[in-house]
């Protein structure tokens, strides 16, 4: 074979390449936008879900993040809804400011947020908020898109120091709480064929988490057999993996965020009430996108950077 031969032979093989890794890409590109589920594909917008707890860090950025998408967010606050005091919670104050700068836009905007009392642990509260959002359903709708377990409660210490009611609580709160969830909200989400949401176990690197771990993978176990029990019905149950976040960040109490001079809370561009801090980046919010709007979501989803090239891969837009 004489040399340009050759070099002919060698761009035609390189065309070749070119052209088969463009229709790959085209392919992968179509099955993302197929499986990926927007508001303007899903059948009526502002989907509603229900954030079980914003009392916590990783509740309200939910609770917030999600409303910016344009969801109808349904954020509960075991202290209550907020009554407009002072001595309402960082989380009801954020939430009301979130309220007030939305109502003050000029035009259609989508996504809102509903404040609600609720505790896992107790029935009467849990059913409350079940009437509460079907109050706040437009005529003709009965369901829920999505439930999202973010109610966590953490003891740190020694398992031979640790006093037992705190194993307890935190198995009361952390594991049992999701059971009466998802047994409250079955129907709702049944109307829907939506989907439950919960926390999976973050690597306890540092020691006193012995217990609290327990009751994570307790939730994952619960979670796993959920899903089969649950798959006749086209509930969808997912579990969030938050491997590689310090387990205290996503739970503890918001504060709010005041200026440089100390004097005044801050507000964002927005004017909505800043608070601290932030549990979750900005990849793991839109991993959390994926899995709400997927039409056939994986069963875990793993909120890690290394997992942050699924963004390149998907198209959200709601």
């Amino acid at each position: 074979m004489d040399e340009q031969t050759a070099f002919v032979l060698a761009l035609q093989i390189l065309a070749l390449f070119s052209i088969a890794g463009a229709l790959l890409l085209y392919l992968i590109c179509k099955i993302q936008k197929t499986d990926s589920v927007t508001l303007e594909n899903i059948p009526g917008a502002s989907k509603p879900i229900l954030v079980t707890c914003a009392d916590n860090a990783i509740g309200l950025q939910i609770s917030i993040h999600l409303a910016n998408r344009g969801f109808r967010v349904f954020s509960g606050l075991k202290e209550g809804a907020g009554t407009g005091s002072s001595e309402d919670s960082v989380a009801a104050r954020v939430i009301r400011s979130w309220q007030k700068n939305r109502e003050s836009q000029n035009g259609i905007v989508r996504g809102s947020i509903v404040a609600l009392p609720l505790d896992v642990n107790r029935e009467d509260l849990i059913h409350e908020a079940a009437d509460i959002i079907r109050a706040h359903l437009p005529a003709g709708e009965d369901g829920l898109w999505a439930v999202i377990n973010t109610t966590g409660l953490i003891y740190r210490g020694r398992l031979d120091q640790q006093d037992i009611s705190h194993w307890e609580a935190m198995f009361k709160t952390n594991l049992v709480g999701v059971l009466r969830t998802s047994r409250a909200f079955q129907g709702l989400l049944r109307n829907t064929s939506g989907r439950i949401i919960t926390i999976g176990p973050e690597e306890c690197t540092d020691g006193g988490f012995v217990a609290y771990a327990a009751t994570r993978y307790a939730v994952l176990g619960a979670t796993d057999a959920l899903r089969k029990e649950l798959a006749p019905t086209g509930i969808k149950v997912i579990s969030l993996e938050p491997k590689g976040f310090h387990t205290e960040d996503l739970y503890v109490i918001p504060k709010p965020r005041k200026n440089s001079e100390q004097t005044e809370i801050s507000v964002d561009i927005n004017g909505c009430l800043e608070y601290y801090p932030k549990a979750l980046p900005s990849y793991s919010l839109q991993i959390l996108d994926v899995c709400l709007t997927t039409r056939n979501p994986k069963p875990s989803y793993s909120l890690a950077y290394k997992y942050h090239w699924l963004k390149t891969l998907q198209s959200i837009t709601v």
